[in-house]
Order: C-alpha cells, then structure tokens, then sequence
C-alpha cells in the first residue's frame, strides 16, 4: 500500500484502540502534524469508518468495516439488481425473436427446395442444425488441401456427436491434405469413431450431403453464400457425383507410408502435366489441385527436368509427342468395366 493509505490504516488502528479521540489528541499520540492526521481522517470518512461524536466537535468515534461496506454497498446492489432485471428482460424479448426466427426458417424450408443462407455465421448454424438433426449418414467433400486447425477444432464435436449416435460419415479430401499434420490428426480422430476418409487428386468444389435429403453447397467463390438444396433430384445427383469420387479415391490413412507417397507425387504430377497440356496457368493449376503455388511450381519444375524442357512451349510440345496422355487415357478407359 501507499503512504497515503499507511496513514489511514495506522489512524484507524488507533482510533479502535481509543474508541473515542479528538483528531488533535490523535495527531499528537502518533506525533505527525495536524494536517497529516485530517488528511488520514478524510480518507477514513470517505470509506464511513470514522463517526463523528458530540455534536458539532472534533472527536470521532469508529464504525465497523463490515457495517460500512453493507452502507456503500446498498446503491450498488441496487444497481445491480436493476441490471441484472434488465438483462432478463432482454434475453426474454430476443429469445420471441428466436422462436419467430426459427420458425420462420422452418416455413422457409419446407415452402423452398433451394434456400439461400448469407454469411458465415448463418451458413455454420445451418450446418450445425443439419449435423444435429442427421440420423443415418453424411458425405462430404473437403477441397483445396489441408484444413485450418482451427476450423478443423471446431467442426470436431458436432463430428463425434454424430458418429457416436452411430451417423455413418464418408470423407473426401484432396491427396494435398495428406501432408497436412493438423489434418491428418483430425482424419485419425474421425477414422477411431467410424468414419470413412479417402482422398482424390481433384474433386468438385465443398458439398455436403445430410441423410441424402439436404445438400449444402458454396453459391460463390469466398463461401460467404451457400445454397440448402432439398430437390430429390437434386440432392440424388450430387450424391452420384459424390459415390464416383468415392469410387476413384485412394483410403486416407493418418500416416503416410513411403511408398504411398511417391504413388501420390506421381499421382499429382500426371494431374499436373494433363493441366498443362490443357494450357492452365500456375495458379489455376495450385487452385484445382489444393496446393501452393509454390509447391505447385516446384511440381513442375521436376516435370521440365523429367522431359529435358527448357521452355512452356517445349514443355507443351514433347507432352504431346511423348504418348504419356495417351497411356493415361488407355488406363482410365480399361479401369471402366464394359457395359
């Protein structure tokens, strides 16, 4: 404590001792100056620790700190219990809007099969009302590589709170997220409670499908507007173009084996020489793929050496004379089974 406040405490003390004392009898019992022990006294009577005595004179009495602070606090507590009324009141008249609010949703939902949600934070209730009320099964389709840790930390209860209900939950990255530690450890979480997660070199923009009856997807390119498809039409093909990356998509273990990862470079490279050929820039190419344009770059400059390339246009032209897309081709066309 301060000087100041040593004074106090000190005149106080002396004041219980005494019970009843004149300010000047005080001054010269703790030998300081008469203006030191007002200015102490002044600070005990703003606290109402000191009672003046006999009228109009200069002795005082003490009063209790409890018994003071019960005084100073009343107006307080009032205030509080008024604040504490109004907060009431107010959850009280938000929560009638919630209702209208939610039934009004609720009306929307049923009278459109195609409902646009604006922003964030009402796409993530959706979303989370959608999880809650899931019973059977969600597919989903993760793209553009590894996911923030923390989007992946909050996402994770309403994940477990459906597998544990028994929810069966299918999971498509791209092969990207697969050097992605944050990622990989969600995938270990979701794989320990049930869920299926496969990854793909490309896949269709963010889809996720509830009890194949809801489907939400992104309505534009910053995800700040997603449309809720309920059409069973709809929502049947986006499952079907969800069940063909499925088919074609690799098991998504939460440790990469060496061999997997040279399989996946490989993978990822062929991707990239078939955007190349297409005439895709850099960045186009990172974007369909998940990745950096700096890894993305890095991609291609070992396909330059692996075809001795010193240009894009050369590049372009022993792609095309090599056969490689053709063996490609060839592959993907006997992997169909003939009809």
């Amino acid at each position: 404590m301060d000087a100041e406040e040593a004074d106090s405490v000190e005149l106080y003390r002396l004041m219980v001792l005494e019970q009843d004392l004149e300010l000047p009898a005080a001054a010269a019992l703790l030998g300081w100056t008469e203006g030191r022990t007002a200015a102490a006294a002044e600070r005990l009577g703003r606290y109402e620790l000191l009672v003046p005595l006999r009228g109009e004179g200069r002795a005082f009495g003490v009063a209790t700190p409890r018994s003071a602070v019960c005084r100073l606090m009343a107006p307080l507590d009032q205030q509080i219990e008024h604040l504490e009324r109004e907060a009431e009141r107010l959850r009280a008249n938000l929560g009638r809007y919630q209702d209208t609010y939610s039934e009004a949703l609720r009306e929307a939902e049923g009278r459109n099969e195609v409902l646009t949600i604006l922003g964030l934070d009402a796409i993530n209730a959706e979303l989370e009302g959608a999880a809650a009320r899931c019973t059977k099964e969600v597919l989903t389709v993760q793209p553009g590589g590894g996911r923030k840790a923390e989007s992946l930390a909050a996402s994770w209860e309403p994940t477990r709170a459906m597998l544990d209900r028994g929810v069966q939950m299918r999971t498509i990255y791209q092969h990207s997220a697969r050097f992605h530690p944050a990622t990989r450890q969600y995938v270990k979480q979701v794989s320990t409670h049930g869920g299926a997660v496969r990854s793909v070199d490309e896949c269709t923009d963010r889809l996720i499908i509830f009890d194949r009856e809801v489907a939400f997807i992104p309505a534009r390119g910053d995800r700040q507007v997603a449309l809720a498809i309920r059409e069973p039409a709809v929502v049947q093909f986006l499952v079907s173009v969800f069940e063909r990356f499925w088919h074609d998509a690799t098991p998504f273990a939460s440790h990469n084996r060496a061999s997997e990862v040279k399989t996946l470079l490989t993978g990822v490279r062929m991707s990239i020489i078939k955007l190349l050929a297409e005439g895709e820039t850099d960045t186009a190419i990172a974007r369909r793929l998940g990745v950096s344009v700096r890894t993305c770059r890095g991609h291609i400059a070992k396909i330059y050496e692996e075809f001795g390339a010193r240009s894009r246009c050369q590049l372009g032209v022993l792609i095309a004379t090599s056969g490689v897309l053709d063996a490609v081709g060839d592959e993907e066309a006997g992997a169909c089974p003939d009809d």
